[in-house]
């Protein structure tokens, strides 16, 4: 099983896949909306999180084309600093299942990766 990651934060990606690996999840790691909606689309596939900083990203766009494209619901975290309210805010009204600081990230990752994969 997998988490699919959207960002270009290599310090993210350590994290995450270290979190991904207490699960007994490999961690596929993407760049761009475009390759996430992608891979999303694999049956695989058991978690998104996307980092909301990611250059182009559309959250809204996203979260509608991969809550439509995939046949189970597959859930979507997000995270952002605490600085960035506005992407942080716009997570939520698309309806991320949950969206998180990044220092929420690094406290909560493993916590919340249980409570999110069924």
């Amino acid at each position: 099983m997998k988490l699919l990651l959207l960002s270009r934060d290599l310090m993210i990606g350590s994290r995450v896949e270290g979190a991904a690996r207490l699960h007994e999840l490999t961690t596929l790691t993407v760049g761009d909306q475009q390759a996430a909606v992608a891979a999303a689309g694999n049956n695989d596939c058991q978690l998104l999180l996307v980092d909301l900083r990611t250059p182009g990203l559309d959250i809204e766009n996203l979260v509608e084309v991969v809550r439509n494209s995939c046949e189970q619901h597959l859930p979507i975290l997000a995270c952002a600093p605490h600085v960035h309210e506005a992407k942080l805010t716009a997570a939520r009204q698309a309806g991320c299942d949950a969206v998180l600081t990044r220092g929420q990230l690094d406290r909560e990752l493993e916590t919340i990766l249980g409570r999110l994969i069924v």
